[in-house]
């Protein structure tokens, strides 16, 4: 499984420049086996936006033709002077190497049973093998007049987690027009200052403003825990108590209404995981007013004592 693993996200993720002679191959193949359609021109661009304004083209403007819609998309990009109104972008028809995760669990029945055992017959064997060389390519759009085919992208930043992340610059980004970039903190899709600002230049302002819990968390992690939590005010700690598995997680009750202007109190239980050493800071309701209350809360209302700890 690790085989496969590393195989379609080494595909998922290539940024392999398209050769034009194996494109034309791979979607002449697609688009007569797969399709059922005539051969017709095949044109790569850069990046699926200039995609998605060379398949709008067509409808909208009578003289666009294969042999001149890329032009016109520059002129487009470049002041529309001709006052396109473009539709808003849709996914494609075929997503290429985006499609490696549905290909992988294909790949991985055939390989490891074969075509009979599955029953697939000769024909359908053949759809598939031509339908799973499309990951090699973009982002596909099959129109009846031409076929455009999206480069990949020149950037793909992923973490140790296998997730787009990339703090100081974009998680993903295509060449081309249409500035494709994509800002993404440990899978999390967050606005680009919040990558690009250094995290000593945040501002609680800008915390405030984020309505959106995952990007929160992000700013979060960014900011810091501990910078977060000076803003606000101590309520209780574990250092007033004798309680052996308070201190192993370093319980603290804090106030931090600061960050919430509709709130005059705004508890919340700072403890470090034992185990695994990393920090969490979670609310609980303005009732809890030390300690004790706050961690009875968070256990459910029930009141217990640990013995030992594994």
């Amino acid at each position: 499984m690790p085989r496969y693993v590393e195989k379609w996200i080494g595909i998922g993720t290539s940024t392999e420049r398209l050769n034009y002679d194996r494109t034309v191959e791979i979607i002449n193949d697609y688009q007569t086996q797969i399709l059922g359609r005539e051969k017709v021109p095949v044109l790569i661009v850069d990046n699926p936006i200039e995609a998605w304004v060379c398949c709008c083209l067509f409808d909208l403007d009578t003289q666009a033709t294969p042999n001149n819609v890329v032009e016109k998309m520059h002129r487009f990009f470049d002041g529309n002077p001709d006052g396109h109104d473009m539709p808003k972008p849709q996914m494609p028809y075929q997503t290429g190497s985006f499609y490696a995760s549905l290909f992988s669990f294909y790949n991985y029945f055939i390989e490891q049973f074969g075509y009979a055992k599955l029953g697939i017959n000769k024909k359908l064997a053949r759809k598939y093998e031509i339908w799973e060389r499309t990951s090699e390519l973009g982002m596909i759009y099959p129109l009846d007049n031409c076929v455009i085919v999206s480069e990949k992208p020149i950037v793909i930043h992923l973490n140790e987690n296998r997730v787009l992340h990339k703090d100081g610059a974009p998680a993903l980004e295509y060449a081309g027009r249409g500035n494709f970039k994509l800002y993404y903190l440990n899978g999390v899709k967050v606005p680009e200052y919040l990558v690009m600002t250094d995290s000593h230049k945040l501002t609680t302002e800008q915390f405030l403003a984020e309505k959106n819990a995952d990007v929160r968390a992000e700013f979060i992690r960014k900011f810091g825990v501990e910078n977060l939590l000076n803003l606000g005010r101590k309520i209780d700690s574990h250092e007033k108590y004798d309680v052996p598995y308070w201190a192993s997680s370093q319980y603290e009750l804090w106030d931090m209404e600061c960050l919430f202007q509709s709130h005059a109190y705004a508890p919340f239980l700072k403890m470090k995981n034992p185990t695994t050493g990393v920090w969490h800071v979670e609310g609980v309701s303005p009732a809890c007013r030390n300690l004790h209350e706050a961690i009875k809360e968070r256990f459910g209302g029930r009141d217990f004592t640990i013995e030992a700890m594994a």
